[in-house]
């Protein structure tokens, strides 16, 4: 459990670098199933580089398939002062994804899986915020996205660790804006967002840790313009968020009396 301090120092040292942004991407599901008619659920904030609000769920429908779905809420006010007449800007931000995918043990004790999702999702985000140059932008968008999601994760009775590459496809459409250089445009992004989670604690409640990355992979310049903070654009992409997992796995066994016992 060394590992713990390490990867929560690490991810402390970019807790301050948030700016409002007319997109940020919710934390990742990280399903990590490991057993037959199994739900996995969590709840996280959102410290840095992602949503306020972030909740997960998952459920195994056999032992290799699951299915997958999140909600993100955001929700903050800039730390730049528009004019008087329309008071602090903002930043909200509304999203919900589906998804499903496949999960399989690589080793004999059953500790080692590989996983691999894919799914999209539909947001909205509503924007009035002020810039260091003094630029008062009024924005609203809707939004898309499409991902592939691979990773590998270990997990037994007290924790679970895990890496999971995401490949984020994003159009942002339907812009309304006070500013000529957004209006009436659509904007097309490809992220990959390599994530490490940790959860610790029992079988059936654990807290967890999540660090990651957004690294933009196509047309940089208008996703830096939009979505970082242009003094810090390497840490604005940095993610962190913190929160807890709980789990349930049904008892096939019970439920088959069960039945036996009803007929």
């Amino acid at each position: 459990m060394r590992l713990v301090p390490v990867f929560l120092f690490i991810s402390m040292l970019f807790l301050q670098t948030g700016c409002v942004t007319v997109y940020k991407p919710n934390s990742i599901n990280t399903p990590n199933l490991y057993a037959r008619h199994q739900f996995r659920g969590s709840g996280g904030l959102g410290l840095a580089g992602c949503g306020v609000l972030n909740l997960h769920g998952a459920y195994s429908v056999n032992r290799k398939v699951g299915v997958t779905g999140s909600v993100m809420v955001h929700s903050k006010n800039s730390e730049y002062q528009a004019p008087s007449s329309l008071g602090l800007g903002r930043h909200n931000q509304y999203f919900a994804e589906g998804g499903a995918g496949y999960f399989k043990s690589i080793d004999r004790m059953k500790r080692f899986y590989i996983q691999a999702y894919g799914g999209a999702g539909l947001g909205y985000s509503d924007n009035y915020f002020s810039q260091p140059d003094s630029r008062h932008i009024k924005l609203q968008c809707t939004y898309h996205n499409l991902y592939a999601q691979p990773g590998i994760y270990y997990t037994n009775k007290y924790y679970d660790a895990s890496f999971d590459l995401r490949a984020t496809y994003l159009n942002m459409f339907g812009i309304h804006s006070s500013s000529i250089l957004y209006r009436q445009k659509s904007f097309y992004f490809l992220n990959a967002e390599p994530t490490v989670t940790l959860r610790v604690g029992s079988k059936g409640f654990r807290v967890f840790m999540q660090t990651g990355y957004t690294l933009p992979l196509m047309d940089t310049e208008n996703y830096y313009a939009l979505n970082t903070d242009a003094a810090k654009q390497t840490q604005s992409l940095v993610k962190f968020s913190l929160g807890f997992n709980i789990t349930f796995t049904e008892n096939m066994r019970n439920s088959q009396k069960w039945l036996k016992w009803k007929n």
